[in-house]
């Protein structure tokens, strides 16, 4: 198998704008006209962890095999899975950077066109872990702050994702900007909310975009968090919570400030307080 550089790698920990990018990306490729969130499944954006890719590309049933098996297939099947004609896709990803116990990096440079990693203060990520995996808060701190974070490790028929390895946000952030060595483009969600358009001319050039300064802004417009929470409780949204838990929630900076304890910050600040300063955070 031949490894082409067709991918485009858009990692983020969980929580940290991702989902919103995403969309953003299909504004944009689109010239800034509205979009449907309906369709976003299959548009860009693909999530490189669900199960049936594997089981289509390899044509197996991934079911039957343990989770190290599925581990060191993955980095195998980039040339293989069908990107219906794309010339380059962009899959959504929540997996440190690693390699498997075979020594292949889990991303191969050899089929990486571009990646662009999304990161976003790990006090607001607790806040927002907490509500959409419907854990109390400590528990959200204590999973960001463990180095052997896993989701999805049991294979069965019945779970559509393949077991992806999380790890703690500190080591998320420093797998994908110094052990990679692919050379993303960091975005900051806090960035995302000062001013998008900038960070949309940024992941425009990543990508060898042509966007136009119109696009770029209307793109702006069409993506603002009252008209995504709009079409999200329309019902018009696939990745939407169960329940009456918004997906699109408040979409602002600083939440921590009013919902976390003293004891609480304290706690994620000693856990990740160098990748912090790192990113100016602290």
């Amino acid at each position: 198998m031949t490894l082409t550089k067709s991918n485009v790698w858009l990692a983020s920990y969980p929580k940290s704008g991702n989902t919103w990018m995403r969309i953003a990306l299909i504004t944009l490729r689109d010239g800034g006209a509205t979009i449907d969130l309906g369709s976003m499944i299959n548009n860009i954006g693909i999530f490189l962890a669900m199960r049936h890719r594997l089981d289509m590309a390899l044509d197996i049933d991934s079911s039957d095999l343990a989770p190290e098996e599925v581990r060191l297939l993955r980095p195998k099947i980039y040339g293989l899975i069908d990107t219906q004609a794309r010339k380059t896709t962009i899959w959504k990803i929540h997996d440190c950077w690693e390699r498997t116990t075979d020594g292949d990096a889990m991303f191969p440079a050899e089929a990486t066109a571009a990646t662009i990693y999304l990161v976003r203060d790990p006090r607001d990520v607790a806040v927002s872990f907490a509500h959409h995996f419907e854990v109390d808060m400590d528990r959200a701190i204590e999973l960001m702050a463990d180095c052997n974070y896993r989701v999805a490790t049991k294979i069965d028929s019945s779970h559509p994702h393949l077991p992806q390895h999380y790890s703690s946000w500190s080591r998320h952030v420093t797998s994908w900007l110094d052990q990679s060595h692919l050379n993303p483009l960091v975005i900051r969600y806090e960035d995302m909310l000062v001013d998008f358009a900038d960070v949309l001319r940024q992941a425009s050039a990543t990508l060898k975009w042509d966007s136009t300064e119109v696009a770029i802004q209307r793109t702006v417009s069409a993506t603002r968090f009252d008209h995504l929470r709009e079409q999200e409780r329309a019902g018009n949204f696939p990745e939407g919570l169960r329940g009456d838990r918004p997906f699109f929630r408040r979409g602002i900076a600083g939440s921590w400030r009013d919902t976390l304890s003293v004891a609480q910050i304290a706690r994620i600040e000693r856990d990740h307080g160098e990748v912090m300063c790192r990113l100016g955070y602290l």
